[in-house]
């Protein structure tokens, strides 16, 4: 084991000196798992497990790495949770701006009834306000103490709202139940999709009618958005959670590569996808579909051609399921 340790460090010592790795913060959150071991279920706030937070790891790759919880004591200062620290609840799906000053992420209050509200009128919403994921927005510059700023409320309502992306067009996308619906699969599951607002949370736009689940919007280096989309017509039920691309104003959705594989061949899930800087390919997060989104870190190389198999896809951490 001693010896185990000792190529463990090494190995560490030798990663981290990539010339590469010349930033020194990392964002991220802290969450419990979901208590709904379901794709699109963890991502209802009525499966939301209370704890955790938004955070920044100074000198990440240094002997001593050191977290700081950027919203702590921080009130909210618009929107109907004005004054309010969001010191319980459950957090979700940071994001930074471009320029690293803007911060958004998704919040869920933990409070009140947990029923699913079953209807077919898509403008009322499923759950109940506190129970829903709502967006905020916050400044992570010029403070000096490290702390975030400005927080504020820019989503509310009985909608989840959660996956924003920073657009280069100035505005903001997201995915969210407003357009209303269900999947196909019989269960009470309401369909959420990619929409956009302005970065104050105004001017909410459909972007993606799609009847199914979508995740995970991100920004290639060609300006096109890309993301996962649920599309199961004519082809296995559970493997069919591939990358499409689409403009940033909804224009031109189409799958990315093969379709049509079947589950021994290919993950039931590609997301988290995000462009690699300095190629034409992406990385990403193969994860199974009654389950959550974690697994094994894929590349997807768009060029290669499809065999609705494992073609375009390398396996970053084969050990992983």
């Amino acid at each position: 084991y001693q010896l185990f340790e000792q190529a463990s460090r090494l190995r560490r010592e030798v990663a981290f000196s990539n010339p590469l790795l010349d930033f020194d913060r990392l964002l991220f959150i802290k969450r419990h798992r979901s208590s709904f071991n379901h794709m699109c279920d963890q991502y209802y706030g009525v499966n939301a497990v209370e704890g955790g937070g938004v955070f920044v790891l100074e000198d990440p790759f240094g002997p001593a790495p050191r977290p700081t919880d950027l919203l702590d004591g921080i009130r909210v200062e618009t929107g109907r949770l004005a004054g309010k620290t969001l010191d319980t609840g459950s957090f979700l799906s940071p994001e930074l701006s471009f320029d690293g000053r803007s911060l958004m992420f998704a919040w869920v209050e933990g409070v009140g009834d947990r029923k699913h509200i079953g209807h077919l009128e898509h403008s009322r919403g499923h759950w109940e306000r506190g129970r829903c994921y709502h967006l905020f927005s916050a400044q992570i510059n010029g403070t000096g103490d490290g702390k975030a700023h400005s927080l504020r409320q820019l989503t509310d309502g009985s909608f989840n709202d959660f996956d924003p992306c920073f657009l280069p067009n100035g505005r903001v996308a997201f995915i969210t139940e407003r357009r209303g619906g269900y999947l196909r699969c019989g269960r009470a599951c309401p369909s959420y999709t990619v929409y956009d607002m302005k970065p104050d949370g105004s001017d909410i736009r459909m972007l993606s009618p799609h009847e199914n689940n979508e995740w995970h919007p991100s920004v290639l280096h060609d300006g096109m958005l890309v993301y996962t989309r649920w599309d199961y017509v004519d082809r296995h039920g559970c493997t069919a959670h591939h990358p499409w691309t689409m403009t940033p104003d909804g224009r031109d959705s189409r799958a990315m590569h093969g379709n049509f594989s079947t589950k021994s061949e290919r993950a039931d899930m590609e997301m988290d996808l995000r462009a690699i800087p300095g190629s034409r390919k992406i990385v990403g997060t193969a994860a199974p579909h009654h389950g959550q989104a974690y697994g094994s870190l894929i590349i997807v190389d768009p060029k290669i051609p499809d065999d609705d198999a494992m073609a375009p896809v390398k396996r970053l951490t084969p050990d992983v399921g």
